[in-house]
């Protein structure tokens, strides 16, 4: 199939680039400033910006199915950028869409593990964006799926192996709660299984999927103290209260609004760290026949090899 990916230069995007490339299909990938770690001749990579509708609707032409990982993803900033790019910016392209009659549009949505509460930016626009498709789907018939994964994590990964790693190297993390929230892994590889299973499965269209490992018994806390072990750190023993991380984060939230300081901790992040809510994977497992093949323990010993050859640790 002849395949547009946006994002293609964020950790889901590239490694989805590559499986398609491996697979035979077609592929246009569309990136924006930061260039792909992963290139590949037979990509025709396009600098582009989903802002501009204009720019996006010659990509769309002749395409037949588009995957949309392009986002501002961020715990914090400003209401204007999230909105800007991550809801906008998806309308553009379901308009350029619509034009050329694509045949599936999947977009990586967001897992509500906030108690089903939108907190922050990020969530927030993710939200109104699945709300979006879904009525593109009702009323029109456009052929949207929404998959929403996990902590997406893996070789390659900076939001959740490099940044808290390098956090834990500096002695700057603590656990809240003592680490007991649940961390909704979700290896790479099994991501893009799902994508690929999404993109071949008629039944998918108009459907919001959750995907994860499928395994909710790992906690923060032995996440962490794995990535510890592994720098050969000791275990993590500051603590704090949900209550006192919450009080601390919005006083950093305070602080970058008015003096511009990056906070350190936000409401966002500490909502993830103490997230209570299991997600249950079986939509997937009947729509997508999907199946995760990596575990939680294969899937830190490929982190850890990672890590290892490229002298991270």
């Amino acid at each position: 199939m002849k395949c547009l990916v946006t994002g293609a230069a964020g950790f889901i995007g590239n490694a989805l680039v590559k499986r398609l490339v491996e697979d035979g299909h077609e592929v246009k990938a569309l990136i924006h400033k930061t260039q792909p770690n992963y290139c590949e001749k037979k990509v025709e990579y396009v600098n582009g910006d989903i802002t501009d509708v204009d720019s996006i609707k010659p990509l769309v032409k002749n395409v037949d199915v588009v995957f949309h990982c392009a986002a501002f993803v961020k715990d914090y900033g400003s209401k204007d950028i999230f909105y800007k790019i991550n809801v906008d910016g998806t309308k553009n392209l379901v308009e350029a869409c619509e034009e050329f009659g694509i045949k599936k549009f999947i977009f990586i949505g967001h897992t509500r593990n906030e108690s089903e509460q939108n907190i922050g930016h990020y969530s927030r626009t993710k939200a109104l964006t699945e709300q979006y498709l879904l009525e593109k789907y009702k009323h029109n018939n456009f052929p949207a799926v929404i998959l929403c994964p996990g902590n997406v994590y893996g070789p390659g990964a900076t939001t959740w192996v490099l940044r808290p790693l390098e956090r834990i190297k500096k002695n700057r993390i603590a656990l809240i709660d003592n680490g007991k929230g649940i961390f909704l892994h979700t290896y790479i590889d099994n991501l893009i299984d799902a994508m690929m299973s999404a993109m071949n499965e008629p039944k998918t269209i108009g459907k919001t999927i959750d995907i994860t490992d499928g395994d909710n018994t790992i906690t923060w806390g032995k996440y962490l103290n794995d990535l510890a072990e592994m720098a050969r750190e000791k275990p993590i023993r500051r603590n704090m209260s949900k209550n006192t991380a919450l009080a601390i984060g919005k006083i950093m939230m305070l602080f970058h609004r008015i003096f511009r300081i990056k906070p350190w901790i936000t409401p966002t992040a500490i909502y993830i760290f103490t997230n209570s809510k299991k997600i249950s994977i079986l939509n997937a497992e009947d729509l997508l026949d999907y199946k995760p093949a990596i575990d939680y323990n294969e899937g830190i010993m490929r982190v850890r090899k990672w890590l290892q050859d490229e002298n991270y640790i």
